[in-house]
């Protein structure tokens, strides 16, 4: 069975399943590409993937188990916060190379991105549909518009929106776009 490789460059392989685990030249681009390991099965059918922890958990206790994850800590920022499972992350990216730290235009606090959040906007820059980002100064999630990128002065909405549109294969369809933007108008 092949396994996808997709290349920050747009460019999309299939690989032989032997292949997992190495690194080859993008032919287009020659960035380095890392074949993903395939994606771990359910031990069970009646198990969920939770998008958090990427762990297996039985049907019947997956949104008690979200939950925990959901769980807002002293600062006011989530447990844990989804992201692709590992295997399906960009591996070929340094992550030292892209920006980390951020700026809040109107409080002045800098906060850092987690790696598995950059991992899995670097490879699905349509992931986080939300166009919000958590502020440690304001304890709450804020517009990417009103921050900036500490290292390039960019901010953060016209970053992801370029990162968007070297990836239109990726864009969710019109009802899951649709269904962010209530949310987004409403918090």
């Amino acid at each position: 069975m092949a396994i996808e490789v997709a290349c920050s460059c747009g460019k999309r392989f299939s690989a032989q399943e032997h292949l997992k685990g190495t690194t080859f030249q993008c032919p287009a681009c020659g960035a380095p590409l890392t074949v993903p390991a395939a994606r771990p099965e359910p031990q069970r059918p009646d198990h969920v993937r939770c998008e958090y922890c990427h762990e297996y958990i039985p049907r019947s206790q997956y949104n008690q188990h979200v939950d925990q994850h959901l769980e807002l800590r002293e600062d006011g920022q989530q447990s844990e916060y989804a992201t692709l499972p590992p295997e399906e992350r960009m591996t070929a990216f340094d992550v030292n190379t892209v920006p980390r730290w951020y700026r809040h235009d109107r409080c002045g606090e800098v906060t850092g991105m987690p790696e598995e959040i950059i991992e899995t906007y670097l490879t699905n820059p349509w992931f986080y549909l939300s166009d919000k980002t958590f502020c440690t100064g304001c304890h709450r999630h804020v517009r990417l518009n009103e921050c900036v990128w500490e290292e390039t002065g960019e901010d953060l909405q016209t970053y992801t929106d370029r990162l968007r549109a070297d990836k239109p294969h990726l864009r969710p369809g019109p009802l899951k776009r649709m269904f962010a933007a209530v949310i987004n108008a409403l918090t």
